[in-house]
């Protein structure tokens, strides 16, 4: 057999101490399912057939390899496994050990111009494969816009024309048989060849990934759009074969045809009685427990049609949801959240004021429509904040979010001085960000309207507030260069675990580091 794409590895959680992996290959329609060897400490289920691609007129199959190892060693241990002569690597943490991580966001290019910015594509990518081989990860978190869809607006012909419509009629406009087949086989070829590229494959084929979606893995500023258009036949399409791919490629989930019942297949980690959208939840992970909330399936603009729904990035039950898992998590030092976009960052309001002014300022649109401080989802976010801030001290549990979209690195702290969060730590959440792995940094005027608006301390609520530290050179706010980060656990004194958290940054020697300690 001649593989398309693959071997992709997914984390799919620990049950019963073992250890559970999948793998996606993509093959040509018609040949026998993949051949797969394994070692003798490794089971592997029958190759499971979840897609076959395009969805409306196929020329490929999309396989699903489920994999389970005892997690019982007291060291870690190295597994390889075989499908159809390409091998997969993944390291199995000992027993009770916590994972080592690695988290990237931004993969690829929102304009075509972008490439002209950097000398290597996957420089970052190469990096990351590197590390690897000194130290292995034993998780790659991918924070959303794993693809770039934008490039729809002028390859894909049916869009293309539909973009070029006036206001009016794009709302107006059916979504034609013509546009449906158009797209399907769009994300078909974004995806075979956006994760075929070698240097982002060597590392798909030996850390096992946890992924969430952000708008450009369906386009630029999904459901921050207003209401007219983003309940336009054509947008609501787009956004429904978005999902399938997603669905098959970042969940490895079975995907029926679009016109036939959707398969029920779901993630096993996928938190249960949520609305829509793929929210997860991982335990067990040595001292971490992973979140990793849907932020765009639910999301809903600032609407103004008397008959829309609320404005929201998650729907009243998937939060409720959300917190009825998080209520049940057993005791865990260490909370990682994933959220694609910044809980704690600078006020882009402040910049929107600005953009008409700026250069580039194309770049900062879609963060001032979707992020979390823009005045239609600030009451949202401070139930979030409020939340994990008592939960942080219900449970001694450290909270820290993990974000990207921005195309910065940076940390934020949101801190409270109330006395129900204590003083043991419980009361302070740091805010990591990297982005982007491929993705270049905003335009240098940009950068610097951001740096001078860095220190404005937020009053997010009485008693809480939100401070961006100064981790970049000469006291920055922000690191405007290519990043990924590791998020490394250490054992600390009394058997408590530190976290380091290494931003790895092209065109810097070293690395840059915050140090996150547990409650105390």
């Amino acid at each position: 057999m001649s593989l398309l794409l693959g071997p992709i590895l997914q984390f799919r959680g620990i049950n019963n101490n073992v250890y559970n992996v999948s793998a996606v290959v993509v093959s040509p329609l018609g040949e026998p399912p993949p051949t797969v060897k394994v070692p003798k400490d490794v089971t592997a289920d029958t190759p499971l057939a979840i897609a076959d691609i395009p969805l409306l007129n196929p020329n490929s199959r999309v396989w699903r390899i489920d994999f389970k190892a005892a997690q019982d060693q007291a060291v870690a241990t190295s597994y390889t496994v075989s499908i159809d002569g390409a091998q997969a690597n993944f390291v199995v943490p000992a027993k009770g050990q916590s994972p080592r991580i690695a988290y990237v966001s931004c993969n690829g290019f929102s304009d075509p111009k972008e490439m002209e910015k950097v000398d290597r594509n996957n420089e970052r990518w190469e990096h990351m494969w590197g590390a690897h081989q000194g130290e292995p990860y034993h998780l790659l978190l991918m924070g959303g816009d794993q693809v770039y869809s934008d490039d729809m607006r002028s390859s894909v012909p049916s869009m293309k024309a539909w973009f070029a419509k006036p206001f009016a009629d794009r709302q107006k406009a059916a979504y034609s048989k013509v546009i449906e087949a158009d797209l399907d086989k769009f994300f078909t070829r974004l995806y075979l060849e956006c994760w075929k590229q070698p240097e982002m494959a060597k590392v798909f084929g030996a850390i096992p990934t946890v992924m969430m979606w952000d708008d450009h893995d369906i386009i630029d500023g999904w459901g921050s759009y207003d209401e007219i258009l983003h309940s336009s036949p054509v947008f609501q399409g787009l956004f429904a074969t978005a999902k399938r791919y997603f669905r098959i490629f970042q969940q490895q989930l079975i995907q029926t045809h679009p016109h036939l019942k959707p398969s029920a297949d779901t993630h096993p980690c996928a938190i249960p009685g949520t609305a829509d959208g793929f929210h997860l939840g991982f335990t067990g992970l040595g001292e971490l427990a992973l979140l990793v909330p849907d932020l765009r399936s639910e999301r809903a603009p600032d609407l103004t049609t008397p008959q829309a729904q609320q404005t929201r990035v998650i729907s009243p039950v998937s939060w409720d949801a959300i917190y009825a898992w998080l209520d049940k998590v057993p005791a865990h030092k260490h909370l990682l959240l994933m959220s694609s976009i910044p809980v704690g960052y600078l006020d882009l309001q402040a910049a929107e004021k600005a953009l008409d002014v700026m250069v580039g300022q194309q770049e900062l649109e879609d963060d001032l429509r979707d992020h979390w401080r823009s005045l239609p989802h600030r009451s949202e976010r401070k139930r979030l904040i409020m939340r994990l801030l008592d939960f942080a001290k219900a449970q001694s549990c450290k909270v820290t979010l993990v974000s990207g979209d921005v195309h910065v690195a940076g940390v934020c702290v949101i801190e409270s001085k109330l006395p129900r969060h204590g003083c043991d730590g419980a009361g302070k959440i740091y805010q990591l960000i990297s982005t982007g792995v491929v993705h270049p940094a905003p335009p240098v005027l940009a950068v610097h309207f951001l740096e001078s608006i860095g220190g404005n301390q937020e009053q997010i609520d009485y008693g809480i507030t939100g401070t961006m530290l100064p981790v970049g050179a000469r006291g920055r706010y922000l690191i405007a260069a290519r990043n990924w980060l590791a998020i490394e656990p250490d054992e600390g004194g009394n058997g408590k675990t530190r976290l380091w958290a290494n931003w790895h940054v092209e065109g810097l020697k070293h690395s840059v580091t915050q140090v996150i300690d547990p409650v105390t």
